[in-house]
C-alpha cells in the first residue's frame, strides 16, 4: 500500500514538473535573454531596458502548446507575455536582420553546436562589435572585440593595436552603437542633470559623482538605487556670506525606452549668527524624452519658505545634446511670473572628469554673462 501510495505521489509530481519546457526562440540568444541581448538585438520594445533584468520562453506541455514570455525586472516583478507563431516568427526574424546588420562572426560563450546557445552567465559578446572597456586599474579604451576566450578577452585598438585582457581585470564593459563609434565614445554619465537642473533620469545604483561650483559650493550626489538618489550642497567655507546645507532627493521611474518621470526637492537651511534657522526649497516634477546623450526634459516647480508656498510654479524647459566625443551643448530656462531666466553652455567630459561652463541670460538681464563654472568627478560604477 505504502509503495503504491509513493507510486501515485511521484507520478503527481512528475506531471507537475512537466507541464512545461524551455523554448529557445533563437540560438544566438540561448534559453536567456539578458539585458545586453535585449539592447544588441532590439527586442521587447514595451520594456525598459533600464529596469529589464533577463527573459525567457517556456512553452505549455499541453495540446495548446502556448508560448510564454516570461520577464524578470530589477524591481523585483515578474510580468508574462503569451506569445503567437507569428510574434514568434517575427521576433527570429528581427535577431537575424540584427546579425546581418552586425556581420556578426561568432558570439561568446557558444555551447555545443547543434544549439550555437549563449551561455546564462554575462551578457553576450559578440566579436566584430566595438566596446568600450575599463579596467580595475582606471585604464580604458575602446576596441573590436576580435577573440573571447574563457579567462581573457582579445581587443584591436586603434592606438594600442591588438591587446588581450583578462576578464578578472575589466571593471566596466559596455557595447557600443555605431554612431558611438563613429565619433569616438567616452561615458558621459547617465544624463540626470543639466546645470542645476535635474532631469527625470537618476543616477544608476552606485554611481556617484562630487562637484565644485563657481570655487564656493560643494556637491555630492549618489545613486541608492537604480531609481532613487539623494544629494548634498554646502559652502566650500562656511562663513563667506552665508551658511547653509541643501538636500536634494530624487525618485525617478522609467515609463518606455526613452521616457522618464520623477519627482524630487530641493531643500536648504541656514545657520549661523543672523538666520532664524528657517528652511527654504522647491519641490518638483519633471519628465524627460531621450537618451543619456541627448534629452529634453519639462519640469514643474513650486517653491516654499517655513509654512508658505507659492501659487504661481516655476516652469522648467532644458535640454542636452552630445556633438562629439567630449563635448555636449547643454541649456535650462525657467519660466516664472513676468518673466525667464537661464543658462546655456557647454560640458567637456572625460571617462570620469568633467567641466562645464554656463552663460546666464534672461529678461532682467542686460546680457549674457559667464555665472556657472563646474568641475565634476565620477565614482563608483559609470557603465
Amino acid at each position: 500500500m505504502l509503495t503504491l501510495l509513493l507510486g501515485v505521489v511521484s507520478s503527481s509530481i512528475y506531471a507537475q514538473q512537466s507541464t512545461s519546457r524551455t523554448y529557445v526562440v533563437s540560438p544566438v540568444v540561448g534559453p536567456t535573454i539578458d539585458r545586453q541581448e535585449k539592447i544588441t538585438f532590439g527586442l521587447f520594445p514595451y520594456y525598459s531596458a533600464d529596469n529589464f533584468t533577463e527573459a525567457r520562453f517556456e512553452q505549455s506541455q499541453s495540446s495548446d502548446s502556448t508560448v510564454t514570455l516570461i520577464t524578470q525586472f530589477r524591481d523585483g516583478r515578474s510580468v508574462l507575455r503569451p506569445f503567437t507563431k507569428a510574434e514568434l516568427a517575427a521576433i527570429r526574424e528581427t535577431i537575424e536582420v540584427r546579425v546581418r546588420e552586425l556581420g556578426l562572426a561568432a558570439v561568446s560563450g557558444t555551447t555545443a553546436a547543434s544549439t550555437g546557445a549563449v551561455a546564462a552567465q554575462g551578457p553576450a559578446e559578440i566579436v566584430g562589435q566595438s566596446y568600450s572597456v575599463e579596467l580595475v586599474s582606471g585604464t580604458s579604451f575602446v576596441g573590436i572585440l576580435v577573440e573571447s576566450r574563457p579567462t581573457e578577452l582579445v581587443f584591436q585598438t586603434k592606438d594600442l593595436g591588438q591587446i588581450t585582457i583578462q576578464r578578472a581585470t575589466i571593471r566596466q564593459f559596455s557595447q557600443l552603437s555605431a554612431s558611438q563609434v563613429q565619433r569616438g565614445y567616452d561615458p558621459v554619465g547617465n544624463g540626470t542633470r543639466l546645470f542645476f537642473g535635474p532631469t527625470a533620469r537618476n543616477l544608476r545604483k552606485g554611481e556617484g559623482y562630487v562637484q565644485n561650483i563657481d570655487i564656493i559650493l560643494l556637491g555630492a550626489n549618489y545613486g541608492i538605487t537604480d531609481n532613487f538618489s539623494v544629494g548634498v550642497l554646502f559652502p566650500l567655507i562656511p562663513g563667506l556670506g552665508a551658511n547653509f546645507l541643501a538636500v536634494t532627493p530624487k525618485v525617478s521611474i522609467p515609463v518606455a525606452e526613452k521616457f522618464n518621470v520623477g519627482a524630487g526637492v530641493l531643500y536648504a537651511r541656514a545657520f549661523g549668527f543672523g538666520t532664524d534657522g528657517g528652511g527654504a526649497g522647491i519641490g518638483y516634477g519633471v519628465a524627460t524624452y531621450g537618451t543619456a546623450d541627448n534629452n529634453a526634459t519639462l519640469g514643474l516647480g513650486y517653491g516654499f519658505a517655513g509654512e508658505s508656498s507659492e501659487t504661481t510654479p516655476i516652469v522648467m524647459l532644458g535640454g542636452s545634446t552630445r556633438i562629439s566625443r567630449r563635448f555636449s551643448l547643454l541649456n535650462e530656462t525657467y519660466f516664472y511670473d513676468g518673466g525667464f531666466a537661464g543658462l546655456i553652455g557647454t560640458r567637456v567630459a572625460a571617462s570620469r572628469i568633467s567641466g562645464s561652463l554656463g552663460f546666464i541670460y534672461g529678461t532682467e538681464i542686460g546680457s549674457i554673462y559667464p555665472a556657472y563654472a563646474e568641475v565634476a568627478y565620477r565614482f563608483g560604477r559609470i557603465k
